[in-house]
């Protein structure tokens, strides 16, 4: 997965559903609502079942933290908000990721082999990507309106089919501000110092951008429908039909949604694909969340994957 697009649909529809849901605190709702872009990067990083908790536990009211500045306070609660979605978006991505990729890997062998020719297992990778980025655009066009929402702008260029040197020109500078966009979420200022240690831990944590935007692009112009079919995206990926994606859309619309129909849309089982079953679970670790930030439990929510 790209670790964005998918990551943050999941974010922002749990967002969306806990702005209208009275189990979850003021305090997250405001976090949510004021700080969005931090909680959005939250949604983007790794390792939240380390930080996540502890972030929570340290600012709870209950603990025994000397009080911080509010709006710093604030940020670091949104980003552990925004970790919390990313854990729910892994735990039901990466399965059914690895599943589909792996009987479409089984699949192409099994005719490689019945031509007298071998597969290698690389092209699992290869398939992988592909999965992605036929989830990616679909969640584009489902949760995004084709970039009409936020925090895309209205333009929609980069993932235009263009054609001529002018249009290649064009796409090749929104490649470099794409590159820029993704640098500016990571102000790196190593210490004066003694920079080593420093670059040492970078290293081992620095995911590489390894996503194709040949690909996106040719994927969200065409879609094959044969693989849109192969890798369940309408199926056992987005269900348009699930009650915690039409609870999220009606809320994206600014349509009434009623307690018992947002209860009966985080029940277990109630959705049948992976996304509205990752918005479910959010929303359900937002809930023990706040349960644990008000002192109701002493359980900090369980973001293990």
């Amino acid at each position: 997965m790209s670790d964005l697009l998918t990551h943050w649909a999941v974010f922002e529809d749990a967002r969306r559903l806990a702005a209208r849901d009275s189990e979850v605190c003021a305090e997250f709702s405001a976090a949510l609502e004021t700080e969005t872009d931090i909680a959005r990067l939250g949604a983007l990083t790794r390792g939240g079942n380390r930080w996540a908790p502890a972030l929570l536990a340290r600012y709870r009211p209950a603990a025994a933290e000397p009080a911080a500045e509010p709006a710093n306070v604030r940020r670091k609660l949104a980003f552990a908000l925004g970790g919390i979605a990313h854990y729910a978006a892994d735990v039901l991505m990466k399965p059914l990721m690895s599943r589909v990729a792996d009987a479409d890997w089984h699949a192409a062998h099994a005719a490689m082999q019945r031509a007298g020719a071998g597969g290698p297992r690389a092209e699992v990778k290869v398939s992988i990507r592909e999965v992605s980025a036929y989830y990616d655009c679909h969640v584009f066009r489902a949760v995004y309106g084709d970039g009409a929402e936020p925090p895309f702008a209205p333009e929609r260029f980069l993932l235009a089919e263009n054609k001529g040197e002018a249009a290649r020109a064009l796409e090749s500078f929104a490649r470099a501000l794409f590159q820029r966009a993704l640098l500016s979420c990571h102000t790196l200022a190593p210490p004066k110092d003694d920079a080593e240690p420093w670059l040492d831990r970078l290293f081992a944590l620095l995911q590489p951008l390894y996503v194709s935007l040949d690909l996106y692009a040719r994927v969200y112009a065409a879609p094959d429908p044969a693989k849109m079919a192969l890798y369940e995206v309408e199926t056992s990926f987005y269900r348009a039909d699930d009650p915690a994606v039409r609870a999220a859309r009606r809320a994206q619309h600014g349509e009434p949604l009623a307690s018992a129909d947002l209860d009966a849309a985080l029940a277990e089982g109630a959705n049948r694909g992976a996304y509205g079953q990752a918005v479910a679970l959010a929303l359900r670790r937002l809930r023990e969340a706040s349960a644990y930030w008000l002192g109701k439990t002493e359980n900090p929510p369980d973001v293990r994957q």
